[in-house]
């Protein structure tokens, strides 16, 4: 199992303050992640199997990461 780290600090104090651009950093940064969970299996006419990404899923996750990532309050002690 690999080890992809996490976004940077900064990159996610960015973030929670609403700026735009980092949220969609953040979103790119888990996007494999995302990809992965949002597959689902599909059955050709002829029987063959296949993976997709439901892209319609993959929009719902990201849209309750960003709200997330809005309600997000880093305390510093």
């Amino acid at each position: 199992r690999k080890n992809y780290g996490c976004p940077l600090y900064e990159l996610i104090c960015r973030a929670s303050s609403g700026e735009e651009e980092a949220i969609t950093e953040i979103l790119k940064f888990y996007d494999a992640y995302i990809s992965k969970y949002a597959m689902s299996v599909l059955y050709s006419e002829s029987g063959k199997v296949s993976m997709q990404v439901d892209e319609e899923l993959k929009g719902e996750i990201h849209t309750e990461m960003i709200k997330s990532i809005l309600k997000f309050e880093i305390k510093v002690k």
